[in-house]
C-alpha cells in the first residue's frame, strides 16, 4: 500500500485507489494527488480490505477487473459490512465496459469513472462521481439539481456516464 500526497494544496478528499496495473495506478495517484487529493494505493481487491482495517478514507475508486477480488466484488462486500457501507465507492471503468450495466446496477457502487488518458479530464470526473455522491442533489456542469429518489439517481448516474464518453469521444 503506498500513500502519495500532494503537500502545496489543501487535501480535499482521503481516497483508496484500488488499480493492479502499475502504471495506471502511478498515473491516476499522481493526477489526484496533483488536485489535492490525499491518495492510498492499494494494488489488489485483497490488499484494499487489509488497508480498510486500519483506516477509513472519504472514498474508494477500484478498477473492476483485478485478479483475486474483482472491483464488483470489493465494492458489494464494503456495502455488506456496517463499518465500511457508508464509504462512498466509485467504479473505474473503460467504455467498452459499460455492457457491464447489470453487473455495475447490481454492485451497489455509488458512482462510475471511466479512465481518460488526459489527467484533468479524469480528476474533473471524479470530482463529479464524488458530488454526485451527496444526497438529494445531481451535479451537472457544476450546477446542483435536487433528487427525490434512488430511481432518479441511478438515472442521473447512466446521464454522468453518457456525458464521460461524448467527452471521451472528443479527446
Amino acid at each position: 500500500m503506498e500513500s502519495n500526497t500532494h503537500e502545496k494544496s489543501k487535501t480535499e478528499s482521503t481516497l483508496l485507489l484500488v488499480e493492479d496495473t502499475l502504471t495506471q495506478s502511478m498515473y491516476m495517484s499522481h493526477a489526484l494527488s496533483q488536485a489535492g487529493y490525499n491518495v492510498t494505493v492499494a494494488r489488489s481487491g485483497e490488499k484494499a480490505l487489509e488497508a480498510l482495517a486500519s483506516f477509513q478514507p472519504d472514498a474508494i475508486l477500484t478498477d473492476i477487473n483485478m485478479p483475486g477480488i474483482s472491483g464488483f466484488d470489493l465494492v458489494k462486500t464494503l456495502k455488506e459490512c456496517d463499518s465500511t457501507q457508508a464509504i462512498t465507492t466509485i467504479l473505474l471503468l473503460t467504455p467498452g465496459h459499460l455492457k457491464d450495466v447489470i453487473e455495475i446496477l447490481n454492485s451497489g457502487a455509488d458512482g462510475i469513472v471511466f479512465k481518460s488518458t488526459l489527467a484533468k479530464k479524469f480528476v474533473d470526473q471524479v470530482k463529479l462521481a464524488l458530488q454526485q455522491n451527496q444526497p438529494n442533489a445531481l451535479y451537472i456542469d457544476g450546477l446542483s439539481y435536487p433528487t427525490k429518489s434512488v430511481q432518479e439517481k441511478s438515472n442521473h448516474l447512466f446521464l454522468s456516464a453518457y456525458q464521460q464518453i461524448l467527452d471521451l469521444q472528443s479527446q
